[in-house]
């Protein structure tokens, strides 16, 4: 008798594994993603302070609430290159009664001064996944509250240079650095330019290394071997950043070499950022393996 419970909990257990794994893979819908990201560039450019950034943030406010996930447009002034301009940050959160979170982020803005810039890569791609990563995380049961932010004026009005760019990232960090709320905060995960056809993440090596072992061990049990690449000494400014210097251990799952050939950027921040330089197939990618590191970080209570 004892035997027999024994073997019906072992089973019992890796049934609920199995599920949950099926459940985040199966639901995540490339379809839905990409078409995300054909609507959000619909609204081009997207600079940090302008009419069509606020649109921008307003479509994305009301995407996420007609996936009835809780979210609050959080608006802010900040000190440019350009004078003061009122930015926007998007918030939503999903399963709100816990002590313990992750913050999820991307940027929406584009970087100006491009004729004819879509974003679509940069960062249009990362948006489309958020959005489909929310739809998914919402009706699971969950070991941590998750915020998935996007983050306004991660592009420097005038170029990256000290108080310009990673306007949005630098006003929330700032903002649960004050109330305490950092302390709640067990990671931080930012995607950005991860639509890419030939993609291959390029990991700075500004990261933190416990969620880059996590990451790098989510590829493998995916299958995705060739599709992490660790450049441990190169330094990307990017809205990981700011949480960085808080202490909350950041990742940024970025893919730096867009462009005509492997391992070109010739893309970046050009016209040719736009919808047909991009995949559906990518933006699944990322996806997954974005939810199996999430699942390596333990977040789904496999118990209720």
């Amino acid at each position: 008798m004892n035997n027999y419970i024994f073997f019906l909990i072992i089973i019992l257990f890796f049934t609920t594994l199995t599920d949950v794994k099926s459940i985040s893979q199966k639901d995540f819908n490339s379809s839905n993603a990409f078409n995300n990201v054909k609507e959000l560039i619909s609204i081009s450019p997207r600079d940090a302070g302008t009419p069509n950034g606020h649109k921008a943030a307003h479509y994305l406010y009301q995407k996420l609430e007609s996936l009835n996930i809780e979210t609050e447009l959080q608006f802010f002034n900040d000190t440019t290159p350009d004078g003061i301009k009122k930015m926007v940050n998007v918030v939503s959160t999903i399963n709100c009664n816990n002590d313990q979170w992750i913050i999820i982020g991307s940027h929406f803005d584009t970087m100006p001064g491009i004729k004819n810039y879509k974003g679509a890569n940069d960062s249009g791609s990362s948006c489309g996944v958020l959005i489909e990563l929310a739809r998914v995380l919402k009706n699971q049961n969950l070991n941590y509250g998750i915020k998935i932010i996007f983050f306004d004026g991660e592009e420097g009005i005038k170029n990256y240079i000290p108080g310009d760019g990673l306007h949005g990232s630098r006003n929330y960090s700032n903002k649960i650095k004050q109330s305490g709320f950092y302390k709640k905060c067990k990671y931080m995960i930012l995607l950005d330019m991860v639509g890419d056809k030939n993609l291959q993440f390029t990991i700075p090596g500004n990261t933190s290394p416990i969620l880059l072992n996590k990451l790098l061990i989510s590829q493998r049990k995916l299958g995705f071997e060739n599709k992490i690449k660790h450049l441990k000494n190169t330094f990307i400014i990017d809205d990981h950043v700011p949480f960085m210097k808080i202490g909350i251990p950041s990742l940024n799952i970025i893919d730096f070499h867009f462009g005509s050939k492997n391992l070109l950027n010739d893309y970046w921040h050009t016209s040719k950022d736009n919808i047909n330089n991009i995949s559906a197939e990518s933006l699944k990618i990322t996806g997954l393996i974005t939810l199996q590191l999430l699942k390596e970080l333990n977040i789904y209570n496999e118990k209720k």
